[in-house]
């Protein structure tokens, strides 16, 4: 598996500051040519291809990598507009530049500078050091694996790759499912709330206007948050973690999904949660379940019976017993449910080992 993890540039000079910046302008203007150039006339990794940009301070291998990245940035935006049955639009990158070995070289560093960060500049054959610190949980995924020479580049400093050896999940430990919501972010089966109040943050990221600085703080304000509640959540008692598959949610019209539905879910990232449970589950050695989100919130625990008049709002009565409780602590509970059914139903395919008489 591997980890990405950010180190500051912090300790460098004015002038390394400069040629970082003006390496990334002019990165992202490579990319955002190739971007307009392949959205209008097709076109591959190739030398012809690769010719049509002229007038650039990058490199022939610079130029490659910007186009490899247009490339990538074209065909998840089509394949993005596809899914959602829209219109594609030809998209801006501002985003990081993504640089492998023939670009990035990772060194020991020297006294208190344990790292050194060296990055092909715009002046051929000229390399920006970066003398930087490593940081707990660098130090912490190294003592299991080991760098990937490269690196990804923005404003806001450096992320570096660590590959570990993939560990097979533990044996031990009980299962826990987790429901996500739009106003409270987590709800585990055991009836433990988390995030309780993320609907100011989604609210805050709705308030702000697109492509403001205001707003790329309210998505990093976001982020920071989904990270800080899945890592409260009980990683070492645990040996099977489930969660709903909710691929498509936002998707489609129905008459439950009206103009208030879209605008409440449009700063809600699940993909975003489910990422970061992926990666916590794999360094926890956990496994990680998907199981089918349909009447997750309307079917009863207790008398299984399925009623859209069970719920109002965040409040869940059984029209059928009377069971009462939390209707996200009633979803938590019923993907538990599914996550041990496709336990068993998996462990039942898994042949076992007979003595021979």
């Amino acid at each position: 598996m591997r980890r990405a993890c950010k180190i500051t540039t912090k300790f460098l000079t004015s002038k390394k500051k400069q040629a970082l910046s003006a390496l990334l302008q002019a990165y992202r203007a490579g990319v955002n040519f190739y971007v307009q150039s392949l959205w209008s006339c097709p076109g591959n990794l190739n030398k012809d291809t690769l010719a049509r940009l002229h007038n650039t301070r990058l490199s022939e291998r610079y130029k490659s990598n910007a186009l490899k990245q247009a490339l990538e940035t074209v065909i998840a935006t089509k394949k993005s507009a596809k899914e959602l049955r829209k219109q594609a639009s030809c998209p801006v990158f501002t985003g990081s530049a993504i640089l492998d070995s023939k670009f990035v070289s990772v060194e020991p560093g020297k006294k208190s500078f344990d790292l050194i960060v060296r990055i092909s500049s715009l002046k051929k054959g000229h390399r920006i050091t970066v003398p930087t610190r490593k940081t707990k949980p660098l130090n912490k995924w190294l003592s299991r694996g080991k760098f990937i020479q490269g690196c990804c580049l923005s404003e806001t400093g450096l992320v570096l790759w660590v590959e570990c050896e993939d560990q097979e999940p533990k044996t031990s430990g009980r299962s826990l499912g987790i429901d996500q919501g739009v106003n409270k972010l987590l709800s585990d089966s055991d009836g433990k709330f988390y995030g309780k109040d993320f609907r100011v943050i989604r609210d805050k990221i709705k308030r702000r206007i697109p492509g403001s600085k205001g707003k790329l703080r309210a998505i990093r304000e976001r982020e920071n948050f989904i990270n800080k509640n899945l890592n409260l959540l009980p990683w070492t008692e645990i040996g099977t973690l489930g969660m709903e598959n909710l691929k498509g949610l936002k998707r489609g019209k129905r008459k439950d999904r009206d103009k208030n539905f879209r605008k409440a879910m449009a700063p809600w990232t699940y993909r975003q949660v489910l990422n970061r449970a992926q990666a916590k589950a794999e360094e926890n050695r956990v496994r990680l379940l998907l199981v089918p989100p349909a009447n997750t919130s309307r079917a009863c625990p207790h008398c299984r019976v399925v009623s859209k008049k069970s719920r109002i709002g965040e409040y869940f009565r059984c029209v059928a017993c009377g069971h009462a409780r939390d209707s996200d602590w009633v979803g938590a509970l019923n993907v538990l449910a599914r996550t041990e059914r496709l336990t068993r139903s998996v462990e039942s395919l898994v042949p076992r080992e007979v003595e021979c008489g």
